[in-house]
């Protein structure tokens, strides 16, 4: 049973819809096309409401059963003639994104076209959803793989600290007459200080939660046991917890909890500036006055947006990388590297398998890698 076939069979009266709303949209043979004049447009240049080309694919291919063709030759994955009232169209997929050839491009015609594509979406979009959990449920998805420009986020923040550091140590003794000044610029950095290791640490989770997802295919866990939306939903303990099997690996623990103290200080925040429970709150005791309900128990650890002495960026820093330098130097080395390496990551059982494959060997991750980029390359530049 195909798509059409099966959402005609469980969703009878929304794809009746999807026909009602594109009865003006007619399936043509593409000589019927090209023996018109065209004029060739890039959609996304078009002052209209854009749709992807995945759903003009999907509405049209998979629901509507157009004639079509499918990498009919280099630089182009698919192309689909129709006939819009008078105007004959055909919308073509190539290297640099959405074209349309139309015989017509009166605006208010181009305009109406797409109001019903767009309506049609929004349909078809409803229709594929019951399809789309199913995938989700089976693990049949591909995630982007973003570690990278979250790595690069971190690595921007770090730097920015390390050189307000390096300038408040090459500054200490400042001109006669302009101590007021170096006082000044003193406290300004030292604020820029807590504010750029608070974005610091905030992008260094966000790099490691992305990390941690896209390491879920080198796991055991079982995808329709635990559907991966709810492991991305859970929180960065869980997910290490999760997928380093910390219970048996106790050889991770002092990370976990060296990495968990530095989480304490971003959560704080990452929330208002608030502590857990009730840690920010200060009780008025009649004969004693104000006292703070938590004392924290290390002090040495907790920074304020007042005090400068508690961010200990060094340790932060020497944390997080040894940390990774164990990781570099352990079972995961391999399963990091192609995180490293490639544009996606796919959820699927055979591609999992693969990757399952590529971690055993140095020769099979560099045979691996080979392929990846091969393919990649082949796809991005659509030689078919």
């Amino acid at each position: 049973m195909n798509i059409k076939e099966r959402i005609m069979k469980e969703q009878q009266k929304k794809f009746k819809n999807l026909m009602m709303c594109t009865r003006d949209i007619e399936s043509i043979k593409l000589e019927e096309v090209y023996c018109k004049d065209l004029y060739t447009l890039k959609v996304k240049q078009l002052d209209v409401n854009y749709i992807e080309p995945y759903m003009i694919y999907a509405i049209f291919v998979q629901l509507l059963e157009f004639n079509h063709t499918y990498k009919p030759m280099e630089k182009i994955l698919y192309e689909i003639p129709f006939k819009y009232k008078n105007i004959y169209g055909v919308f073509s997929m190539k290297k640099f994104g959405l074209n349309l050839g139309i015989s017509n491009v009166e605006e208010d015609l181009l305009k109406d076209l797409f109001k019903k594509l767009n309506s049609a979406s929004k349909i078809a979009e409803s229709l594929l959803r019951p399809l789309i959990n199913e995938a989700i449920d089976n693990g049949e998805i591909t995630i982007e793989n973003q570690t990278g420009l979250l790595k690069q986020r971190y690595l921007y923040f770090r730097r920015t600290v390390k050189k307000i550091h390096d300038e408040i140590e090459n500054n200490e003794d400042y001109p006669v007459g302009s101590i007021a000044y170096g006082l000044n610029r003193k406290v300004n950095l030292e604020k820029e200080i807590i504010f750029n290791t608070q974005a610091m640490l905030d992008a260094y989770f966000s790099f490691q939660e992305h990390l941690l997802i896209l390491l879920l295919p080198f796991t055991k866990i079982d995808y329709k046991t635990e559907p991966i939306p709810k492991i991305i939903n859970s929180n960065w303990s869980d997910k290490f917890k999760k997928i380093f099997e910390l219970e048996n690996n106790r050889k991770l623990l002092k990370y976990y909890e060296a990495l968990k103290n530095l989480k304490e200080i971003r959560n704080k925040h990452a929330h208002g500036g608030f502590e857990k429970g009730n840690g920010s709150l200060i009780a008025h005791i009649k004969g004693v006055g104000a006292i703070p309900v938590e004392v924290p128990s290390q002090p040495d650890e907790v920074f304020s947006f007042l005090l400068i002495k508690g961010v200990k960026y060094k340790e932060m820093c020497e944390i997080i990388d040894r940390f990774e330098e164990f990781l570099y130097q352990s079972e995961w080395n391999r399963a990091i590297k192609i995180v490293e390496s490639i544009p996606e990551i796919r959820f699927d059982a055979e591609y999992v398998s693969e990757l399952k494959w590529a971690v055993t060997s140095d020769e099979n991750l560099e045979y691996f890698l080979e392929k990846e980029s091969y393919i990649y390359d082949r796809e991005a530049n659509m030689d078919w």
